[in-house]
């Protein structure tokens, strides 16, 4: 009779056992899993969060461009949180923090330039030049000075397409309507190619010179194809209407992006958080059931 009670005792803990190892494995599995899973999706989603840098706003003010305008109405009632950022406040340490901000529209009302004798646009600060300052960024690329034509006397900072390849981190699949002047002239495309190198979906910019009256005309007129009329980013831009003076014209960067809308960009985001709310919710369920079998293992032995 003791010899079958402890036959028994043994197929009971042998029982017990097979659970606990079962359990294990099921564990193990779940957290391999969300290991795998996390690393087949650390690409970051496109964000609900839009940026107007209004770098021209004391020079050229608009009341379509700033918090409460034209532009901030559209993407608001697009289901986007705006953030307005003013002249004064356009510094190479903003520029320096512009990733982390996680802007899905970047809207650079900014002065940008050719370099003389040379192929490359910049990106114009508000903070005065100073060969003192950033000297490890200057020497190797990421800053250069400029100015501007009607006043070649005073120096300002100018961020470089190596300033934005070497930002840290990443944009969230971004699109960036780059306002100013040669912004995406068709011989100088590095900035264009530092910002998708960065993770940004498209770059849209000028040809060529363009008055601040028309960029700000043509760019409220994009945004509410892309954003109102839902048109694809290549009908939204040939749309638009050259500069009168200067004959530039608004086009965009990488050309695969011109059939893609703004609302794909929205669905495919949407997408992947609903995938990932189900997988965690799957595996909280099973981590749940193991946590469970454990509490039960340990009640049984208490009362065995």
């Amino acid at each position: 009779m003791k010899r079958k009670k402890e036959k028994v005792k043994q197929e009971k803990l042998f029982s017990n056992r097979q659970l606990i190892i079962i359990s294990v494995v099921m564990a193990t599995i779940i957290v391999l899993g969300f290991i795998l899973y996390s690393l087949q999706t650390q690409e970051v989603e496109f964000s609900l969060k839009a940026a107007i840098i209004d770098q021209l706003g004391e020079e050229f003010p608009s009341s379509d461009f700033n918090a409460t305008g034209t532009v901030a109405d559209i993407l608001k009632d697009a289901g986007f949180n705006v953030s307005y950022h003013r002249s004064e406040t356009i510094n190479v340490a903003f520029y320096k923090g512009l990733v982390k901000y996680n802007y899905g529209i970047i809207i650079l009302r900014t002065h940008s330039a050719t370099r003389e004798g040379e192929t490359i646009v910049d990106f114009f600060t508000s903070e005065e030049y100073s060969a003192n300052k950033y000297g490890d960024e200057q020497n190797n690329g990421l800053l250069t000075a400029g100015y501007y034509s009607w006043n070649p006397e005073e120096l300002y900072f100018a961020i470089t397409p190596k300033f934005i390849e070497n930002l840290e981190g990443g944009f969230p699949k971004s699109v960036v309507i780059a306002m100013g002047c040669n912004s995406l002239n068709l011989t100088c495309t590095e900035m264009a190619e530092a910002f998708i190198k960065k993770g940004a979906t498209i770059y849209i910019g000028w040809t060529g010179l363009v008055s601040p009256s028309h960029t700000d005309n043509e760019t409220i007129k994009l945004l509410g194809g892309l954003l109102v009329e839902n048109k694809t980013f290549s009908d939204a831009i040939n749309s638009l209407k050259s500069d009168p003076l200067y004959r530039s014209k608004m086009e965009y960067y990488p050309p695969e992006a011109g059939n893609l809308t703004i609302s794909d960009l929205i669905t495919e985001a949407n997408t992947h958080l609903t995938s990932k709310s189900a997988i965690n919710n799957l595996g909280y369920s099973f981590l749940s059931i193991f946590v469970t079998n454990i509490a039960c293992l340990r009640l049984k032995k208490a009362f065995h």
